[in-house]
């Protein structure tokens, strides 16, 4: 087969795992339903702020309205930047919210589930 972009991916570029995209996906524990996902380019940084920041928020747009209120949100050890930081900081300091969050913990070993 042949045509524009066969075997070929849009945005895909050199990285530290040889060549492709660097996602940012997040998901709702409770059910495992994926919230939001952003496909960067490969060369994009792991701890890029604007993108976490950008992939949070469509996440808790996606969640129904009554769950917005009282939130968890762990960032793997990739997430953790200043910006990220100080922007969780704001989203838990607004009246009426609760925001409790874990940047860097290793969620891969299985930590954070165990965790519960």
């Amino acid at each position: 087969m042949t045509g524009a972009g066969y075997g070929r991916r849009e945005g895909a570029e050199p990285n530290f795992k040889g060549f492709g995209h660097h996602p940012l996906l997040a998901y709702w524990d409770n059910t495992r339903e994926a919230l939001a996902g952003m496909l960067r380019k490969g060369s994009a940084g792991s701890n890029t702020a604007r993108d976490h920041i950008e992939a949070l928020e469509a996440a808790i747009a996606a969640l129904p309205a009554r769950y917005r209120r009282r939130l968890v949100v762990a960032v793997d050890g990739a997430g953790a930047s200043h910006g990220l930081i100080s922007y969780l900081h704001k989203l838990a300091d607004r009246p009426g919210h609760r925001l409790v969050y874990c940047v860097g913990w290793d969620l891969v070993s299985g930590n954070a589930r165990s965790a519960k």
